[in-house]
């Protein structure tokens, strides 16, 4: 019996041996950990995207312009609420008709593109440190760390432009690395910029500057001078030209003003702005920063006093790029009047990058082990946790929940030729008309004083009006007859008037005589 137990003592050695020796193999390849993130972002970015609700500005405002484009099969314009929106390019409304072809007109679909996007900039990162470091785990950890910021998985599950334009973005820094050692990855750069600007109008021009500044700063213009990239120029430029020579041609001088009209308005020291809020406006970007970007920011600290000191030291290459693209990013939009995390997301890339570097550089490394495993096996298992602890306790806001409920009854009582009206005090009081537009298959107005309510009645009495609860009782709350509620939530009242309904009931001081100054919006 005891050569029988030797026996089995080897093999089940020699198996645990081989096994162990698989995994690490396995753990120190590169691939197999961009694999492993690239399934977590995909469960992160996907699991849970059918959850929640869209919110009532930008989120709503794409949502409803890609259901009308899918509805009027209109794709070269772009209506919000019946009326022609000016205010952007197409691209981003065209994936969200396309995705709605797809899975139907739905929360899910409407925040589809912006997930897939955002999933592809995780994976472009990868392929970007490494083009940019011969450092073998730089790249894994770039991903690891992108995946790990928070504003940027939180508005890759947002139905808005800030994450594809990143997307583009970034396609174009990496088509413009490999077309300085294969030319012909120029016409992606080309592409690329045309994608961004027809996604967020002229700033898509922001990284076509920073591969001139990065070619002029390195003195690698010779390159730019060939028939290839000179194409690819064509292409960022000519593409979305045939768009908005067309629109002016469409609508003429009227869609110059109304596109470039949020420009104007954001434009520091005009209409009466303040200097000295201007002022404190420059430094509003590294404040958001240090609000917002945890764990990493100590590391993002580092990377980029790492970077600026080889800028000054040897001017590198790579050094060059990375700062050259926060600057190219930050500085423009800490000029501007408003101001939002999201609208740096472009940069972020960059972040992930230079944050990591410290990382690769500080850890210890041990000669036949690539990858500090401890370490990473230590993140995988936190980030495991928390996506079980995503799993088994979303969280999400409920911003639109009462009109959501509450917009389907409006539009069963609704013809499609009518609009809901809408009252509100709440502000902010278009979020609510976009949030009604996007859960219910019919225009609105949003009416500016309660007493218009009966006035517009007066005119299609068979329209259905959703108005706050406290204007409803201090307004139709008077009225003793006639007035029939169709539904209500905790802030919200859904009502019309019937046959029986007289406007000698409706109180003097309630009605507005002065209907002549209210004209029916078109289409109704």
């Amino acid at each position: 019996m005891f050569p029988l137990r030797a026996v089995g003592d080897v093999h089940s050695s020699s198996f645990a041996n081989h096994l162990r020796l698989s995994l690490h193999k396995l753990f120190t390849d590169r691939r197999f950990h961009f694999g492993l993130i690239a399934v977590m972002a995909f469960l992160v970015l996907f699991s849970k995207l059918h959850i929640g609700d869209l919110g009532g500005y930008d989120d709503a405002v794409y949502a409803h312009e890609g259901k009308q484009m899918l509805a009027t099969n209109q794709w070269w314009s772009v209506y919000l609420n019946g009326q022609l929106d000016f205010d952007k390019p197409p691209l981003f409304v065209w994936l969200e008709a396309v995705s709605m072809w797809i899975f139907g007109v739905t929360d899910f679909a409407a925040r589809f593109p912006s997930a897939l996007l955002g999933f592809g900039t995780i994976l472009l990162v990868y392929f970007l440190a490494s083009e940019l470091s011969d450092s073998y785990r730089l790249p894994v950890w770039a991903m690891l760390v992108l995946l790990c910021t928070q504003e940027f998985v939180r508005f890759s599950m947002r139905a808005m432009t800030d994450v594809p334009f990143t997307f583009f973005f970034l396609l174009a820094i990496l088509a413009y690395l490999k077309g300085l050692k294969r030319p012909k990855w120029f016409l992606l750069l080309g592409m690329a910029v045309s994608l961004a600007i027809l996604t967020r109008s002229y700033l898509g021009l922001i990284p076509l500057g920073i591969v001139l500044a990065h070619s002029a700063l390195t003195r690698r213009i010779k390159p730019l001078l060939n028939g290839w990239f000179l194409t690819g120029l064509t292409i960022a430029i000519g593409l979305p030209m045939i768009w908005f020579v067309s629109q002016y041609q469409l609508h003429g001088a009227e869609f110059l003003i109304r596109h470039f009209s949020f420009t104007v308005e954001n434009l520091p020291m005009t209409d009466g702005k303040d200097a000295v809020q201007f002022q404190s406006g420059l430094f509003q970007y590294p404040i958001f920063l240090l609000q917002s970007y945890w764990p990493w920011l100590p590391l993002l600290v580092a990377g980029l006093a790492l970077q600026i000191r080889k800028l000054v030291k040897s001017w590198d290459s790579t050094s060059v790029l990375l700062v050259v693209w926060v600057l190219a990013v930050i500085v423009p939009f800490s000029l501007v009047h408003y101001k939002w995390l999201r609208y740096i997301l472009p940069v972020f890339p960059a972040f992930s990058i230079m944050a990591a570097m410290p990382i690769c550089q500080w850890l210890e490394w041990r000669p036949k082990n690539v990858f500090p495993s401890v370490h990473l096996k230590i993140l995988y298992v936190l980030l495991g946790l928390l996506m079980i602890g995503m799993a088994i306790n979303p969280k999400y806001r409920d911003r639109p929940e009462e009109l959501r409920r509450l917009a389907p009854i409006a539009e069963s009582v609704t013809s499609p030729e009518r609009r809901i009206l809408l009252y509100t005090e709440r502000a902010p009081r278009d979020a609510h008309l976009f949030q009604l537009i996007w859960y219910a298959n019919r225009h609105c107005e949003l009416l500016s004083e309660s007493r218009e309510v009966f006035t517009r009645l007066a005119i299609h009495p068979k329209s259905a009006v959703i108005m706050d609860k406290d204007a409803f009782k201090n307004s139709v709350g008077k009225v003793e007859s006639g007035v029939e509620v169709l539904g209500e939530t905790e802030g919200f009242v859904c009502w019309t008037i019937n046959d029986s309904f007289s406007e000698k009931e409706v109180p003097a001081d309630t009605v507005n005589n002065a209907s002549s100054q209210f004209t029916p919006s078109v289409g109704n």
